[in-house]
């Protein structure tokens, strides 16, 4: 079934997943590099600067000992970036508009740190907040998220707590004045947008629960073209005891005044949502062994990534190079049905 339903006001928005899923995804992945340092390491989040700056971090254990990852692409290998020796936190966001403007976060500690394109400096958060997401304008203007209901905003000078009107998860930052992010209002899907001034709301149409403790967050958004999108699931207690989750995958596209509904289905959640550089979109589906889904106008191309030989791979980041086709995702790889192995390396996808 396929509905199409036409919003009110400058953003409608409208449930969006997929229909007549196919089960061969072009352009094809491939795995480009796996990061082979010694101790087990992971890859979190990758991002790509509007200049092009190409950027992964994590974290890697050797002998019961943290330390953070930082890689940067180098022509077509990725190589480690020098880190100051006593830092111990793990990596989990990063965000860039330039290689001379680089932010990391760390969820552990709630840390923060900046290449200036010189050296590193860090800079903690006042008071708790671990990063779930973040978006770099320029050197004096940062939006990081956490899940929660406010942001902090960096002015050049200092942080700032901003309030929001959902529990926000994720953003992408277009521009100063252009900013999406998504989340969730109780248990409900939440799309919200920042216009410069002020952070408000976006309306999207009501989902029916398929039970009632169901409750729909959205942890993926994207600016693809003239389309937004944001992508999540609903999830609620199932199995015969009720200690099970269950899930239907969701995806919510944004044109103009104009939205589509399409038909839910079961299965893994999605996670994350970048742009394909074509006006459609590439979305995460699940992180082990995860699906990549191809998304070019109302039709969903699905296939598994691909894994380095006899190994699984644990997907967690999804990002587009601006201008290009070129996509990039970043996770860790284990040996095959091994997943606590000590000596798990981080792995990089790419297509386009």
């Amino acid at each position: 079934m396929r509905r199409l339903i036409v919003g009110t006001g400058a953003a409608a928005l409208a449930l969006g997943m997929g229909v007549g899923t196919a089960h061969a995804a072009t352009p094809a992945w491939r795995v480009t590099q796996t990061t082979k340092l010694p101790g087990d390491d992971i890859l979190s989040d990758v991002t790509v600067a509007p200049t092009g700056s190409t950027w992964a971090v994590g974290k890697r254990t050797v002998s019961g000992k943290t330390r953070p990852v930082v890689q940067r692409l180098s022509g077509t290998t990725w190589k480690d970036v020098k880190l100051p020796a006593g830092w111990s936190m793990a990596l989990n966001v990063v965000d860039a508009s330039s290689s001379k403007n680089v932010w990391a976060f760390s969820a552990e500690e709630g840390s923060v740190v900046h290449w200036n394109g010189k050296k590193w400096t860090s800079a903690k958060f006042t008071g708790v907040f671990r990063a779930t997401d973040a978006g770099v304008v320029s050197a004096s203007n940062v939006w990081a998220v956490n899940g929660g209901t406010t942001a902090r905003h960096w002015n050049g000078k200092k942080w700032a707590s901003v309030k929001l009107p959902a529990h926000v998860v994720t953003l992408q930052a277009v521009s100063a004045k252009n900013i999406w992010a998504a989340g969730s209002i109780g248990d409900k899907a939440a799309v919200v947008h920042y216009d410069g001034r002020s952070w408000k709301v976006v309306k999207t149409v009501a989902l029916a629960k398929p039970e009632p403790d169901a409750a729909t967050v959205l942890t993926g958004i994207a600016v693809s073209g003239k389309n937004v999108w944001a992508v999540g699931a609903q999830s609620w207690s199932c199995g015969e005891d009720g200690d099970d989750t269950c899930y239907t995958r969701l995806a919510l596209r944004l044109t103009g005044t104009k939205s589509k509904s399409f038909v839910t289905e079961k299965g893994q959640a999605y996670t994350k949502v970048a742009a394909d550089g074509s006006g459609g979109v590439w979305i995460l589906q699940g992180a082990w062994d995860p699906a990549l889904v191809h998304v070019t106008g109302d039709t969903f191309t699905s296939s598994a990534a691909p894994r380095p030989s006899g190994h699984d791979v644990n997907l967690t980041a999804l990002v587009n190079r601006p201008g290009t086709k070129t996509v990039w995702s970043v996770g860790g790889s284990s040996p095959e049905g091994d997943p606590d192995d000590p000596t798990s390396d981080g792995v990089y996808l790419r297509t386009g």
